[in-house]
């Protein structure tokens, strides 16, 4: 995996579709769950685990991966078992919160 953040273009936004909240993917790794240590905190989500998933810039794309959480990771309502290359519009699902990449 490179540790290296896009340097060129808009980055991408990931929108969350129940709270209208947004985070920019400026860093090389954004992880996603309830744990304080993420970048993104779902909090009051109880199906989202500590630690769920992950979205990461590798080989000049994003991708998202899920973390063996204990209820899976979709995006367009597909349930992924390998890392996923994100493209804009992707809808994923993590515990019961929703997102859109921008």
């Amino acid at each position: 995996m490179s540790s290296n953040a896009p340097q060129t273009g808009r980055l991408p936004v990931l929108v969350n579709l129940q709270t209208n909240e947004t985070y920019t993917l400026s860093g090389p790794t954004v992880n996603l769950g309830r744990a304080p240590e993420n970048e993104v905190i779902l909090p009051d989500d109880g199906y989202a685990s500590a630690d769920h998933a992950k979205i990461y810039w590798d080989q000049g794309r994003w991708w998202l991966e899920d973390l063996m959480s204990s209820n899976g990771t979709t995006v367009n309502d597909q349930l992924i078992s390998a890392p996923w290359q994100l493209s804009p519009n992707d809808i994923i699902k993590v515990g019961r919160t929703t997102f859109r990449i921008e």
